[in-house]
């Protein structure tokens, strides 16, 4: 790999926490869990970006019983997307891919993430963002990614 592209890429690793909307949140509550984010640097404004890693939803309590609850699952997004900085510290972001449930017979479903960011340092990002997973609904919340090169 040549020394211009070794500058241009970077790697983040990232807490994420939401709160499940749609469909998902008649039986999950809250969405947590940690990716990692390959992020190459086409110019100074665009990024490319590929994340993957696990996000676990708890599961709410079955109506009607104060001791069930559901089961909890994780989702294991694959996505791919872009990065754009609108000002040098603001960005928007959008990512598509699919998302592995990891429950059994989850299967797996067409991903949608518009967000916006900021980068709060060399080192440290913050993402707002929307998770969209078909017409199951999704999670709304943050990344902090943390960048290792």
């Amino acid at each position: 790999m040549s020394a211009t592209a070794q500058k241009n890429l970077k790697f983040s690793v990232g807490g994420e926490l939401g709160a499940v909307t749609g469909n998902l949140a008649k039986i999950y509550s809250v969405a947590i869990g940690g990716t990692g984010q390959l992020e190459y640097m086409i110019d100074k404004d665009l990024t490319l970006t590929a994340n993957s890693g696990i996000i676990g939803l708890s599961g709410k309590n079955v109506p009607g019983s104060s001791s069930l609850k559901y089961k909890s699952t994780g989702i294991i997004p694959l996505l791919a997307g872009i990065k754009y900085y609108f000002m040098p510290n603001l960005y928007g972001s959008g990512q598509l891919g699919t998302s592995i449930f990891t429950k059994s017979g989850g299967g797996s479903t067409f991903t949608y993430i518009p967000g916006i960011g900021y980068k709060i340092s060399e080192k440290l990002d913050a993402l707002l963002k929307y998770s969209g997973y078909s017409s199951n609904g999704g999670t709304f919340g943050i990344r902090l990614g943390y960048f290792l090169k």
